[in-house]
């Protein structure tokens, strides 16, 4: 864990699961100032201990936390959102409506989690329900100070959040790690992917002209000109696709996955640049590009038998 003052009263909590190569698995992103105290997704339960620890760190106290707003509810961004809640009776959680039902009762949430990430789930740990009066969707939070952005792509549950010049974007835009020369990024798809409907998310947040906006990425930390980045993301995208449609029909083959990456770090600049990051970073990377090549195959496939 690591606590880096990403610009003024905001913080880029970055969490890892320990004994692990994930190292670095999410930014938790944390805003305080003297009116409001929010979490943007606290990340699993096995790291709630962590950021309990840097909030105590940054004196954020039992009666501070007024919200931790939920980019959408997949294990890694808010699986430990009921643990944190525990230490903070004020909070209230905000979530996309599709998703509020699996965090009261998230047996078929866990169940999927198994089914589609095995046993990093489990590194992931158990998910703790949130009492149904912690939880709620609104279209503006804290007297409207925040706006909520149903931003449906990655998950059918996501959203974004806008504030001040801040675009909270969970995985809207994709992955980003940052390199000392260059922009590694890359889609979120994982099954199960919609094309279009992600494409119409980024199209909406461009149509919001966020070019002095500052976008902050659940995985991972805050880049200038939000704009920019979507833009990116739109252009991979569709980049993606392309290549994965191009090669379908070897879709049974022992090495399609492994042909799908080859041609996209011909194709896509911005992915070339996986091999400028660390190996442990790679090797965690590879193992969720290749989950999200089998989301656009699963999109594909769809489609044709339509």
């Amino acid at each position: 864990m690591s606590i880096i003052n990403a610009a003024p009263n905001l913080y880029d909590i970055r969490l890892g699961l320990k004994g692990t190569n994930f190292t670095s698995l999410l930014s938790s992103w944390v805003y305080k100032d003297n009116d409001l105290c929010f979490v943007v997704d606290p990340g699993p339960t096995s790291v709630i201990s962590s950021l309990k620890q840097a909030l105590d760190t940054l004196g954020i106290s039992k009666t501070d936390l007024d919200y931790v707003l939920l980019t959408h509810i997949h294990m890694d961004h808010a699986g430990g959102t009921g643990e944190l809640i525990k230490f903070f009776p004020n909070a209230q959680v905000i979530c996309h409506p599709n998703g509020i039902k699996h965090m009261i009762n998230p047996k078929r949430l866990w169940e999927g989690s198994l089914k589609v990430l095995g046993d990093v789930a489990n590194l992931y740990g158990k998910i703790t329900p949130i009492p149904k009066d912690r939880i709620t969707n609104q279209e503006f939070v804290a007297d409207d100070k925040i706006e909520v952005v149903e931003t449906l792509g990655h998950a059918p549950h996501h959203q974004s959040y806008l504030f001040n010049k801040y675009l909270f974007a969970g995985e809207v835009a994709g992955v980003n790690i940052s390199l000392a020369d260059g922009i590694f990024t890359r889609p979120a798809t994982p099954p199960v992917f919609n094309y279009e409907i992600s494409l119409a998310s980024i199209q909406k947040l461009l149509e919001r002209n966020l070019v002095n906006y500052m976008i902050c990425y659940g995985h991972f930390g805050i880049w200038e000109n939000a704009e920019f980045y979507l833009r990116i993301a739109k252009e991979q995208l569709s980049t993606w696709v392309q290549v994965v449609e191009e090669l379908i029909e070897y879709r049974d083959t022992p090495d399609f996955l492994d042909q799908v990456i080859q041609q996209l770090i011909k194709r896509d600049k911005y992915f070339l640049n996986m091999e400028l990051i660390d190996q442990n970073m790679r090797n965690k990377e590879l193992y969720f590009i290749r989950n999200c090549i089998k989301g656009i195959e699963g999109y594909i496939q769809k489609k044709k038998n339509k």
